[in-house]
């Protein structure tokens, strides 16, 4: 056992020279899983042993026809995913989990160790070098314009490697759009996740429109913003259209008002005739108490009562006929005595 670590330490040392060679590049992304391929020429050879590490030693895996292992670094812990069951077929491929920033650049190579079919061992070999390089999207682009300084200001988070920020503007009266190259842009990495914000400002006087571009030069990825610029000395314009639809309501709300009051006069006045029934007329006393003394009554067919039948008429009558009557008498009388 101790022959074998003396051996594996003495590959890894080697390992270091082999490095500098230029390895063929697999992308991955942050969060991500990547897969380093490798296939070997078995059978008819059989697979002693291999095992997985980066450029700096750390075993990513160990497998072991005899069982016998090796200590995994603890970068690499839970992260690693092989296909045991295609072993025998000569794939021992290895899935890396969770791609972080710290994988960035990083190479990756197994070194295997096969015997013939006589089970006789053949020299260790390194098999399949591969360099990861890691990237991540910039996210939410945002574009703002300050027209009392004349500037804008451009930001995006969560990119991977340092952007490249540009911006082109476009002058009034004019369709062309210029390169600007006062623009100052700062970066920020973020400490856990080692990822980039960025926020670029540029000087937009003098332009009718600006343009920010966020490219990311590892994976061609280009996110960009625009924004329309307004003339910081230019006067607040009316909103014509708000002024007539203004006029219009006012006026129109005054129309309405008249010709709910009009209906409502109009409709008392109908309502007022409509409670006159000609079944049920007033009372002729109360009439009389209050001063008011109908110059006809109508009957039930709707026409006029005669004089005779008149409460006014009869109660004049007899108020006649008794002064009559009286006068009448008292010449009866004193004809009577007369006579």
């Amino acid at each position: 056992m101790m022959f074998i670590l003396l051996c594996l330490c003495l590959l890894c040392l080697t390992a270091t020279t082999l490095c500098d060679e230029q390895a063929p590049i697999i992308s991955a992304t942050v969060g991500g899983s990547v897969l380093i391929p490798c296939s070997l020429p078995v059978p008819p050879l059989i697979l002693r042993w291999f095992f997985w590490q980066d450029q700096f030693g750390n075993i990513l895996f160990h497998w072991d026809l005899s069982g016998q292992t090796m200590p995994i670094a603890d970068k690499y812990k839970k992260r690693c995913q092989v296909f045991p069951t295609e072993f025998s077929s000569g794939n021992i491929s290895i899935r890396l989990d969770n791609v972080t920033v710290g994988d960035d650049n990083k190479t990756f190579w197994a070194y295997v160790r096969l015997m013939d079919e006589k089970n006789v061992p053949k020299p260790s070999e390194q098999r399949c070098k591969f360099t990861v390089q890691v990237s991540a999207p910039h996210q939410h682009l945002v574009l703002t314009v300050n027209n009392t300084a004349n500037r804008a200001t451009c930001t995006a988070h969560g990119g991977y490697p340092e952007p490249k920020v540009s911006w082109t503007g476009r002058k009034k009266s004019s369709t062309a759009q210029l390169d600007l190259q006062d623009a100052e842009t700062s970066l920020q990495q973020d400490p856990t996740e080692k990822t980039f914000s960025v926020t670029s400002s540029v000087s937009v006087k003098e332009f009718q429109s600006v343009t920010c571009i966020i490219f990311n030069p590892r994976t061609n990825q280009r996110i960009k913003g625009t924004a329309e610029i307004s003339a910081s000395d230019e006067e607040p314009k009316s909103d014509t259209s708000l002024v007539v639809g203004l006029g219009v309501g006012v006026s129109l709300s005054i129309i309405i008002i008249i010709i709910i009051i009009f209906l409502i006069v109009y409709w008392d006045r109908i309502y007022k005739r409509g409670n006159w029934n000609p079944e049920n007329p007033p009372n002729a006393n109360e009439d009389l108490a209050e001063g008011n003394v109908p110059d006809a009554q109508l009957n039930v067919s709707g026409q006029n009562q005669s004089e005779e039948n008149s409460p006014l008429r009869r109660r004049n009558g007899a108020e006649n006929s008794t002064d009559e009557d009286a006068a009448s008498g008292g010449d009866d009388a004193e004809c009577g005595k007369n006579r």
